[in-house]
């Protein structure tokens, strides 16, 4: 098991851990490209540190077998990622493992050990930003002075709901940075500073809602996870309340209450933002057109599917792929 004083650290020294070769001529300071070892697979990661209190890293290989990485890091930090496939999983301690869906996934690292997984011959893409306890406690002083405290639970309302178009957006825009040097470390800090001010922005929003008091417990919270992963599922399907009370063994009425206090929106608006985030992935890694991108997210009306785009991204879709030059 691999211990490291903090998660810099850990994650500094990871690609060599994973069988990753530094390449000097494809590094600058700030920014330190790796490629992976033929014989382990192909493929590369980059990592930027930026003033020791976040990192960015963005991930794209294959393994030629399947690898687990160990770690136990003593530093409370958190990870936001922007998961581009779905062949990595990882678990916490003592716990199930977990599969890493397609999109945004959260993670606040609670001193235990964690262990992550990736499978031998499918591809794994991802951006992650990693940032200190420190680094978003000043964040939160300089935003809130003296009430900062109340914010304090944000990232905890962020592993529990992470589906936001928001955030994808800002991590596509990560992906596509053409920016170097100073220039990018500022562009960079500019984006974390964004989604940072996405996660405190998303809590407030959470708090100003008046639910109807419903008394969950952790059975009720699970159960309303599985009626996610049936959504989850199939993103062309569109599943009744009745479909999805069922699976979460609740009345209609209750299960609809108990959604919206856990996830703070209605099933059906989780699943349109589900189905933009697949959305924005099929844009940028399939050569579908429009058309075929609208049917895989569940939408036989080009036309309608185009408009929900813009309304969450602030372009059509035709435009994004125009804007990253995607055929």
């Amino acid at each position: 098991m691999e211990q490291t004083q903090t998660v810099i650290e850990y994650y500094m020294e990871l690609p060599k851990h994973l069988h990753f070769v530094r390449v000097a001529e494809q590094s600058d300071e700030g920014c330190d490209y790796y490629r992976m070892l033929s014989d382990y697979g192909s493929g590369s990661v980059r990592i930027l540190n930026l003033h020791q209190q976040f990192l960015i890293v963005l991930a794209d290989f294959t393994p030629l077998r399947d690898f687990e990485k160990v770690s136990e890091i003593k530093q409370e930090y958190f990870e936001i990622s922007q998961f581009e496939t779905d062949s990595s999983s990882f678990k916490v301690g003592g716990r199930k493992v977990k599969q890493v869906d397609r999109g945004i996934c959260c993670y606040a690292n609670s001193q235990k050990t964690a262990y992550a997984f990736c499978e031998a011959g499918k591809p794994t893409r991802f951006t992650k930003v990693i940032v200190t306890r420190s680094y978003f406690d000043q964040f939160l002083q300089n935003r809130y002075g003296d009430s900062y405290e109340i914010s304090k639970n944000a990232l905890d309302y962020l592993v529990q709901n992470p589906n936001s178009p928001e955030l994808n957006f800002v991590f596509q825009q990560i992906k596509d940075c053409p920016a170097e040097g100073n220039t990018r470390a500022l562009y960079m800090e500019g984006k974390v500073l964004e989604i940072l001010s996405l996660v405190t922005h998303n809590l407030e929003q959470e708090q100003n809602r008046r639910h109807l008091p419903v008394k969950l417990d952790k059975k009720d919270k699970r159960s309303l996870g599985k009626a996610v992963t049936l959504m989850k599922r199939d993103l062309a399907s569109y599943p009744s309340i009745s479909q999805l009370a069922q699976t979460a063994s609740m009345s209609p009425s209750r299960f609809q209450m108990a959604f919206r206090q856990v996830y703070g929106t209605t099933a059906y608006e989780y699943l349109k933002v589900m189905r933009m985030n697949y959305a924005l992935l099929l844009l940028r890694n399939s050569d579908d057109n429009i058309r075929n991108v609208a049917l895989k997210v569940g939408y036989h009306n080009a036309g309608h599917f185009s408009k929900l785009f813009k309304d969450t991204f602030g372009m059509g879709p035709q435009e994004y792929r125009d804007l990253h030059q995607i055929k």
